[in-house]
């Protein structure tokens, strides 16, 4: 049993995706409940073989007007499984107010993640 009055918001995440990161609650952003959108990070997911993550946050912080940001990139790994410093390429970003708009782009990324 959680000591959290809100459950994690539920998400899509297909087959060969970890999400290191998920502190993204069920709740919506307004003045009571900024506490939930105060982390630095919400989401922060990956995928090894295609090299494609993304981190999210809530910004600005503690401004019930705020908006959600998601950043995306590509990411090279070495044999070893482990990303190569410097490899990063940045793909782009979104931000919505919307919550639902947000974890729909989430979901759409982790389902067709840039190519390329």
């Amino acid at each position: 049993m959680s000591d959290f009055p809100y459950s994690l918001q539920p998400l899509r995440v297909p087959g060969g995706w970890t999400i290191t990161v998920n502190t993204l609650f069920e709740v919506e952003p307004g003045p009571h409940t900024m506490q939930w959108f105060s982390s630095a990070l919400l989401l922060w997911g990956h995928h090894r073989d295609s090299g494609d993550c993304f981190n999210s946050h809530f910004e600005p912080e503690d401004d019930p007007e705020g908006e959600f940001v998601l950043e995306c990139y590509k990411v090279e790994y070495d044999r070893q499984g482990k990303a190569v410093k410097g490899s990063e390429v940045f793909l782009g970003e979104f931000r919505t107010r919307s919550k639902a708009e947000f974890v729909q782009r989430v979901e759409q990324f982790m389902a067709r993640p840039a190519r390329g």
